[in-house]
């Protein structure tokens, strides 16, 4: 795909994520009038995810109807065969937000061949847009950002991701030997806006041992775009997955170390 179609893909995937965030916006000061299905240990859905995933859906399908879509809510829709994948999370950090709290946001990425060559995050209590293309640039609001520059474990800080999914023992084992090193960690219960943070500088690496696909995607392509860097991450098949390992590009090889201590597999 050349760059004027990642750039009109950029453009429509930012104008979906902002539509989307003002509906979430009108359902967050609602939210007690919310009907909540749980979907499996501490993990929610709403009438406020569904409806941001259908309107998202609808503008990607109309502006690209040769590309799938894969989102959190609804699965498998668009085209049934292609090469372009949008990730889609219409709620990430549904807990936070049904709780009135921060730290959710909207997620879309594409999977060009199984690459993440596109992300946009918006968050829209704080009015955040992060967007990027590798190799074009990342920006907030407009504004271009990059990575951090920081290169010491312990000046770093690190977003950490957990969930039911993993036991808590392999989650315990590896954030000792993580913390161990002096390091600094966050958990804002919202993983694609912890990797969007990694893009624009404000932390300096993220793990978690599975991430699905609408949650890491988006983040992973901001990441490349702002200059730094994330191990393999596998999308095939597409929805089922992987571990997530990234950073400024700087810290990369140092967490990676300091995690074959633990004796757990490690990504590359």
């Amino acid at each position: 795909m050349n760059e004027q179609d990642l750039q009109h893909r950029l453009v429509v995937a930012v104008q979906a994520a902002r539509q989307a965030g003002q509906g979430l916006l009108r359902h967050y000061a609602a939210r007690d009038r919310l009907v909540i299905d749980q979907k499996g240990i501490n993990d929610f859905v709403s009438q406020a995810d569904r409806e941001s995933e259908e309107l998202i859906f609808a503008m990607l399908a109309q502006a690209f109807p040769t590309d799938a879509l894969l989102g959190e809510e609804s699965g498998h829709a668009g085209a049934a065969q292609s090469d372009l994948v949008w990730c889609i999370d219409p709620l990430d950090g549904t807990s936070n937000f049904l709780k009135g709290a921060h730290n959710w946001c909207v997620s879309i990425g594409l999977l060009d061949h199984g690459l993440p060559v596109l992300g946009v995050i918006y968050d829209p209590l704080r009015g955040e847009m992060f967007a990027g293309v590798p190799g074009q640039g990342m920006t907030v609001n407009g504004m271009a950002a990059t990575v951090s520059r920081v290169a010491a474990l312990d000046h770093a800080v690190l977003g950490l991701g957990h969930n039911a999914r993993v036991p808590l023992d392999l989650f315990a084992t590896e954030t000792t030997a993580l913390l161990a090193t002096g390091l600094a960690f966050r958990q804002l219960g919202a993983g694609a806006l912890m990797l969007a943070y990694v893009a624009a500088g404000r932390f300096e690496g993220y793990s978690e041992y599975h991430m699905w696909p609408w949650d890491a995607v988006a983040g992973l392509a901001l990441i490349a775009a702002a200059g730094g860097v994330f191990a393999p991450y596998k999308t095939a098949p597409v929805e089922a997955g992987d571990r997530v390992l990234a950073s400024n590009g700087l810290l990369q090889s140092a967490l990676r170390q300091v995690m074959l201590t633990t004796g757990l597999e490690v990504p590359k």
